[in-house]
């Protein structure tokens, strides 16, 4: 699944919701773990076919809505237009835990998971160290709100996609 689609899903799940759907979630330990990172245990999380993103943004927005704008502005410019504001960054943390790249508490990324779901290509060209960004983006995450946690995450990630597809 390219990180396009996503974007795309992202945006058209605020202003068409659709009925519930049965979203599933991850097989995260419940354990408190001392690192930032988690390591691929599950195997049910090891592909992105296993999940349906869309669903998962429907039942996401449900409690958490965001407009718009605020997708536009992470996929335009690797930031939300208020960072103050809580609701989106827990529509992200929602849709992270979700489809694995995150744990239930919020606190554990999985980079190894987070490639796999954004896999795929930025303006045309292919993201092969999509890997090493989101490694690079999951060391070292000092939030202490899952929320906060999960957007500096994709924050990270999406500004350093655009530095390096968009602006060469």
């Amino acid at each position: 699944m390219t990180r396009v689609l996503l974007a795309i899903g992202l945006t058209v799940i605020t202003f068409a919701l659709t009925q519930s759907a049965n979203t599933k979630t991850s097989a995260m330990p419940k354990e408190a773990m001392t690192t930032t990172t988690m390591s691929d245990q599950d195997s049910s999380i090891d592909n992105n076919a296993d999940v349906d993103v869309i669903a998962v943004m429907n039942a996401c927005n449900e409690s958490y809505r965001i407009e718009m704008a605020y997708l536009e502005s992470l996929n335009e410019s690797g930031s939300f237009i208020d960072e103050n504001d809580k609701t989106p960054k827990c529509f992200i943390r929602c849709v992270f835990e979700n489809v694995g790249i995150v744990s239930e508490d919020g606190m554990q990324l999985n980079p190894a998971r987070a490639a796999v779901i954004f896999a795929g290509q930025r303006n045309g060209k292919p993201m092969d160290d999509i890997g090493d960004m989101t490694a690079l983006c999951a060391a070292d995450r000092q939030e202490t709100c899952p929320c906060d946690r999960a957007y500096k995450f994709i924050r990270c990630l999406m500004s350093m996609e655009i530095e390096r597809y968009e602006k060469s």
